[in-house]
């Protein structure tokens, strides 16, 4: 239990870091609006980030702001779903780990979604489409209780994650 307290709060760390460079500046906030994950932009694919409009930049950090929050629970939540899982053999000898990791995933996702914004760039949009997709994916198949595909789901989250965090950094100011 020390050890899961202390990753957590490791963990906690980090992300607070990370949230607190994204918040140097604090522009005024974007249209929320969501777009669905199939909608793209017809912009280029890669912008430097000084050409970029204000707008464009300012909806880039709040979609980023909310990939690395989510992504912070949904893999604390997901690495404590797999050690229990990995642990028991069986989803019937779970308490409410695949519940709990399916819901952060869900909720990521959701919360993600929500930060995109018509100004969001293109190429972002693509990365963050793929991990809110991803997320989805592994949430239904922990939802159905499904053991099939696991890896492959769980694999594929976590390279649309990583791709995601790394497009987002860079969108973030440099300290």
């Amino acid at each position: 239990m020390v050890v899961r307290a202390g990753a957590g709060v490791t963990a906690l760390i980090v992300l607070s870091a990370l949230v607190v460079s994204c918040s140097q500046e604090t522009p005024p906030e974007p249209s929320t609006a969501a777009a669905p994950s199939s909608v793209g932009s017809s912009r280029a694919a890669s912008v430097p980030t000084a050409e970029r409009s204000e707008l464009e930049k300012i909806a880039a950090v709040q979609v980023c702001r909310n990939v690395i929050t989510s992504a912070g629970a949904m893999v604390r939540d997901y690495n404590v779903f797999i050690t229990k899982l990995n642990s028991v053999q069986s989803y019937a000898k779970m308490s409410s780990e695949d519940r709990w990791a399916a819901d952060t995933l869900t909720a990521g996702a959701d919360q993600v979604r929500k930060a995109i914004a018509p100004a969001t760039p293109s190429d972002l949009l693509g990365a963050v489409n793929r991990f809110v997709d991803s997320s989805d994916d592994l949430a239904e198949r922990i939802g159905e209780k499904q053991l099939g595909g696991l890896n492959a789901a769980s694999d594929t989250w976590g390279a649309d994650r990583t791709a995601a965090l790394n497009k987002c950094s860079e969108f973030l100011p440099a300290e």
